[in-house]
Formats: structure tokens, sequence, C-alpha cells
């Protein structure tokens, strides 16, 4: 499992003990200079942006909230069209809201937090944002897990001015998706609630579709049309892309929470492959099994070899007691394509645990690095870069 050889750095430490852990990781350029900046929020705690200079030494923190109930999730996006990203997330099993934080476009200004929906369900466990509509439009799509016996979709178009809160047109697209879990404790009824979105166009008419779990839904004549891909996949990530290069997306899925909700033995990473009729169930193919909560999932071009490869970052089994790493060290994983969607595994890290990792070309040079955070072990409150030694084109032309 040779190949690259990534350099893992700190780039910060966002300690909000307490707490449980930092939930809340996402990538955007929040002050315009051409670096891909990182924001990091607790379930209770600080949410701050560390500021990309450049990289070298740990970034300097900027302050967005002192947030409570943050669930994970969340995006960076330029809400209000003022040119500057702002940040949106949901609340976590104790709140039915939504908000976004409006970017001051100065370091040390205040960010005003402010409400999208509020849906007297709690728990947003994914957003997307995008044109899911065909009309150019950009929406909001939200997963709302503690829904009508499961996981209710929601879709939000971006209003003129969404400082007024909550914005209006809520509109359901799915209500009370699960899949069967015998294992969860929680849940005796075995209903557990999709999770993972993803927007991309699934069907190949050149429009978008939602993408949750293991459905895809078509805006159709004002509605919604329901379609599964798979079956009996819990817990996932969700990514979209033509990783055979026939044109075509696919569907890939990780497990990301099988572990905590009962399945020790851990979950899949799998793709799927739309047959003649993309609204049948689509070709499965399991890549790997076993992973311990695979909560991150990134496609995207790591080896520079024109093709989509795949990242996945485990969270780790970790002791209640102690929240050391039990069973194996978790891992951080690049499926390299070989073409026609073959995939090689390369170990990147092995004994840091990781959560909703993103890839991001964090120095500007043409390469995908990644960033993420643990949830578990002595490295716990620690922000982590892992920095891609390919070659870029730039490099290529110097």
């Amino acid at each position: 499992m040779g190949g690259l050889k990534f350099q893992k750095k700190v780039i910060g430490v966002v300690d909000n003990s307490p707490a449980e852990f930092n939930t809340f990781s996402a990538v955007g350029d929040i002050n315009g200079d051409g670096f891909p900046d990182v924001v990091i929020g607790g379930r209770s705690g600080r949410m701050v942006w560390l500021e990309n200079q450049g990289f070298d030494g740990l970034w300097l923190q900027h302050l967005i909230d002192e947030a409570e109930m943050l669930e994970c999730g969340g995006s960076v996006y330029d809400i209000n069209g003022d040119g500057l990203p702002d940040v949106v997330c949901g609340g976590d099993w104790r709140s039915d809201e939504v908000w976004w934080w409006e970017n001051p476009g100065r370091p040390r200004a205040k960010w005003l937090k402010r409400l999208v929906a509020k849906t007297g369900h709690p728990q947003f466990h994914d957003t997307a944002i995008g044109d899911v509509t065909g009309d150019g439009k950009v929406s909001l799509v939200f997963t709302n897990q503690h829904g009508d016996g499961g996981t209710n979709i929601y879709r939000l178009s971006l209003p003129k001015d969404p400082s007024a809160g909550p914005w209006q047109g809520l509109e359901l697209v799915a209500k009370g998706k699960w899949e069967y879990n015998p294992k969860n404790r929680w849940l005796p009824d075995g209903r557990q609630p999709e999770e993972g979105l993803a927007i991309g166009d699934v069907d190949g008419d050149g429009l978008n579709e939602i993408i949750c779990g293991t459905h895809w839904y078509k805006h159709w004549e004002g509605g919604w049309l329901s379609h599964r891909f798979a079956i009996g996949y819990i817990t996932t990530k969700v990514a979209v892309g033509d990783l055979d290069g026939d044109g075509r997306q696919e569907i890939v899925l990780s497990e990301g929470d099988p572990c905590i909700y009962g399945r020790t033995e851990g979950g899949r990473l799998a793709w799927f492959k739309p047959g003649a009729d993309p609204k049948a169930l689509w070709e499965e193919h399991v890549i790997e099994d076993g992973l311990l909560d695979a909560h991150s999932l990134q496609l995207g071009d790591i080896f520079g070899s024109g093709r989509l490869d795949i990242l996945v970052g485990e969270i780790g089994l970790a002791d209640p007691e102690t929240d050391m790493y039990i069973n194996h060290a978790p891992r951080l994983i690049v499926y390299e394509n070989r073409g026609g969607a073959v995939f090689t595994p390369h170990i990147i890290d092995e004994g840091t645990g990781t959560h909703d990792a993103v890839l991001a070309e964090l120095r500007s040079r043409g390469v995908l690095d990644i960033v993420g955070k643990p949830l578990h072990g002595p490295e716990k409150w620690r922000v982590h870069a892992w920095l891609n030694p390919a070659r870029s084109r730039k490099d290529e032309q110097c």
C-alpha cells in the first residue's frame, strides 16, 4: 500500500472541553485572500475560523460564535451574495432550528447568527447547496433526522433577504426515511434514520437531483419523485461523480456511524452504477468492509491522473470510559482510481481518527490536500492537515 507520502501538520487546536467533541468542520475562503480557510465548531463551545496565511505554523483563530447544540454537516457558502462565504449549520438532538452566520468581512467584527428554519423536529445532520429544481435558482437542502419516524428532507430557496428569518417556503422533499438496523440500542424498532446528502445529475438529463442515504429525489411537476438505488446501507456519507469515465454519474456511499449505532464490526465503502433505467436498483461494487465509522468521504483527483479518487477517514472505535481507541487504529485512506473504477488503497495516516475530513487546495498550488479533526483520542482537539506531495501542473511548468 505504498504511494504518496502525505505530510501531517497540526494547523490549530480548538479546545472546547468539557464539551463532547468538535462537530462542525468545513472549508472556504473566509477573508477572500485566495487561500482556503477552515471552520471548526464544537457541539457546545467556540465556532472559529482558522486563517490560512500561506500555511506556516499554527493558523490564526477568529471567533465566529459561542455556539450551542451544534450538529455536524454544515456548509460554507455566500448566502447573502456579498462575495464573502457565510456559515450554515443546524442544531443537534436538542434543537429544531437551522441557522446561518453572516460573515462581517472583518476579522474582529461580530458574526450575526440568523434563523433559517424551525421545523418542530430536532437534529440536522447534513446540508447541501445548489440548484436542485432546474430553474437556475440556488437552494439549501438539509436533513432532519428526528422527523416523522425517520429522516425528513427539506428544501428552501435562498431568499433575496436572508437576514429575515425564518426563510419562507419551506418544502418537504421526503418524509420519515430510514434503513433497518436491529442493533441500534436507542431505536428498538430498528428504524435507523437516513443520513448523508449530495447534489448531482444522477439520471443524465442535465438537471441535478438530491441524493440522501439510499435514495435519490427528482424535482418533477412541482413535487418530488423518490427512487431507491441501494438497500441496507446505514448512517451513510454520500458522494457523486463519474468514477469509471463513461460520462455517467455514479454514487459512492460509506457507512459513517455503524459502530456508534451497534454494528461494531464496522461498515462498508461502495460505489453504485446505474443501469439502463436509473430508477431501478443500481449495481453495487463494494470496495472495502469493516471500516470503523468512515464518516469522511470525498471524491477528487488526488493523484493527478485526471480520474476521481476516493478519500475515506475512520472516526475509530473509542472506549467510552477513557475515550482512547480500541480495536485497530483508525485510518485515513485514499483509494487510487487506476482507471475504470478499479481502486488501490493507500493508508495516509494510521492512529489519528478523523471526522468530516475535506479535500481542498490548502496551498493553492493545484493539488488536493486533506484537512480534518478527530472526535476521540489524545489528539481530540487538534485540527490536522495532510499535505499532498504530488507535483502540480504549476510545478511542472517551472
